[in-house]
C-alpha cells in the first residue's frame, strides 16, 4: 500500500481472495475434518480422534497403492522438468512463439476421457505391432515394450503434465536477461555453465514451483492413470474404486488429508522460501548510504 490507497479497500481486496481460497479448498477442509472423526463419515456423533492416522500404514492397499503413486510421480517429474526447461529456453529463442505455445499446450485442448482413450489405443497397436516383429525375428524380448503398465503411464503422465511445467517454468524465465548469458560466454563460460551459474539461480524458484506442482498433478490424476496403468493400483484408482463399492474406508479419509497436509506444506514452504529470497534480494539490491567522515 502507498499513503493514498484506501484501507477499506485494500481489506475488502484480501477479503475477497481469502474467500475465494477458502471456497476452493472446502472440499479438502470437509475431508480433513472427516478424518479426524472417530465415528467416520456420516455418524451422528463427533468424538475427535487422531487413531486413523496411526493405522493408514498398516492398510496394505493403500500404502502399495501410494507406493506406485509415489514412483509414478517421481518418474513423471525427473523427466517433466528437463523437457519443460529445454521447451521454454526454445521459445524464448526461437521466431516462431505461437506455434511452439500450440504444439506444447495441445493436450490441454483435448478431453481427458479422449485423450486416454486414444493413447490406450494407441499403445495396445504398437504392442501388438513390436509383437508381430518379434514373432518374424524370433525373438521375445520386444513383447512388453509398451504393454500396458509403468512406462506407459509415465508416458501419459508426461503428456498431461508437460503444459504446466512449461508454463511455470517460462514464467519464471520471463524476467531473466538473455544478455547476461550472452556476457557470461563473452567471458569464455561454456553453455553449459553459463546456464548453471547465471541463468539457474534466476529461475530455480520456478523450476522447484514446476516440480511441485508435476508431482501434485500426478497424485491427483486419475482418468489417464486408470486407462493407462495396467495391472496396479494407483491412490486415485484406490480411493475411487472405494467410493463407488463400498464407500471410503476411515484409513482412506486419513491418508487423503495426509497426502493432503504434505501438498499444502510443499507448495507453502515454496512460496515462503521464494518470498524470503526476494525481500533479501532486494534487501541486498537497495544502495548503501555512505558513512559520514569528519575530518580530524
Amino acid at each position: 500500500m502507498d499513503d493514498y490507497a484506501n484501507i477499506w479497500l485494500h481489506r475488502a481486496k484480501w477479503a475477497y481472495l481469502l474467500l475465494i481460497v477458502a471456497t476452493l479448498m472446502s472440499p479438502v477442509f470437509y475431508v480433513m475434518y472427516i478424518s479426524f472423526n472417530e465415528n467416520g463419515f456420516g455418524a451422528a456423533q463427533y468424538v475427535f480422534t487422531t487413531r486413523w492416522y496411526g493405522l493408514i500404514f498398516s492398510d496394505g492397499q493403500l500404502m502399495d497403492a501410494l507406493r506406485w503413486t509415489l514412483g509414478l510421480a517421481v518418474t513423471t517429474t525427473v523427466l517433466t522438468i528437463p523437457m519443460g526447461l529445454l521447451a521454454a529456453k526454445f521459445y524464448k529463442a526461437t521466431r516462431a512463439k505461437v506455434a511452439v505455445v500450440f504444439l506444447l499446450l495441445a493436450p490441454l485442448f483435448v478431453a481427458p476421457d479422449i485423450l486416454s482413450a486414444a493413447l490406450l489405443v494407441f499403445f495396445k497397436n504398437v504392442n501388438l505391432s513390436f509383437q508381430g516383429l518379434g514373432d518374424l525375428a524370433g525373438v521375445s524380448f520386444m513383447d512388453a515394450w509398451f504393454r500396458l503398465g509403468f512406462t506407459t503411464t509415465v508416458i501419459g503422465l508426461i503428456i498431461y503434465t508437460i503444459p504446466y511445467a512449461f508454463v511455470v517454468i517460462l514464467i519464471t524465465m520471463g524476467r531473466y536477461n538473455k544478455e547476461q548469458t550472452e556476457a557470461a560466454r563473452a567471458c569464455g563460460a561454456t553453455g553449459w555453465r553459463a546456464f548453471w551459474d547465471i541463468e539457474f539461480p534466476q529461475i530455480r524458484a520456478g523450476v522447484f514451483s514446476a516440480s511441485a506442482f508435476t508431482m501434485i498433478l500426478c497424485f491427483n490424476e486419475y482418468t489417464r492413470t486408470s486407462l493407462l496403468k495396467g495391472g496396479f493400483d494407483t491412490f486415485t484408482t484406490v480411493l475411487v474404486s472405494q467410493m463407488l463399492n463400498e464407500g471410503m474406508s476411515e484409513q482412506s479419509y486419513a491418508m487423503s488429508s495426509f497426502v493432503s497436509f504434505v501438498a499444502i506444506a510443499l507448495i507453502g514452504g515454496i512460496i515462503v522460501f521464494t518470498l524470503l529470497r526476494s525481500e533479501a534480494a532486494a534487501r541486498r539490491a537497495q544502495p548503501v548510504a555512505e558513512p559520514n567522515t569528519v575530518p580530524a
